[in-house]
């Protein structure tokens, strides 16, 4: 069985946008000065991680074609295609923030 390696690029590649849109999202209820001072601390950055998680997992939900191996003829489980599309999702908007972060960081280097 020949797996479409170009559908599934363009799946990783919509699930990093979509994980952008998250991330944004989750980022701007965070972004109020007070909290931010706050994120420094372990608690809340599990808070926003959580809310990246669910917020993931509620898009996955509604969008039956945000799936990981979307038309790739892989068979799987809808449970386990569901959680690893949902924990990809959740990844990739981490990936996104990590990015910022970094990029914010050799910003400010002198």
């Amino acid at each position: 069985m020949q797996i479409p390696i170009g559908q599934l690029w363009d799946n990783l590649m919509l699930f990093l946008v979509v994980g952008i849109f998250i991330e944004l999202a989750v980022s701007a209820i965070f972004s109020v000065r007070i909290i931010d001072d706050l994120l420094n601390s372990t608690l809340l950055r599990s808070v926003k991680n959580a809310l990246v998680i669910i917020a993931a997992f509620g898009v996955c939900a509604k969008i039956d074609q945000l799936r990981l191996l979307y038309g790739t003829k892989i068979a799987v489980p809808e449970a386990i295609h569901y959680v690893l599309s949902s924990l990809v999702l959740a990844r990739m908007a981490n990936l996104f923030h990590e990015f910022s972060n970094y990029v914010r960081a050799r910003s400010k280097a002198p």
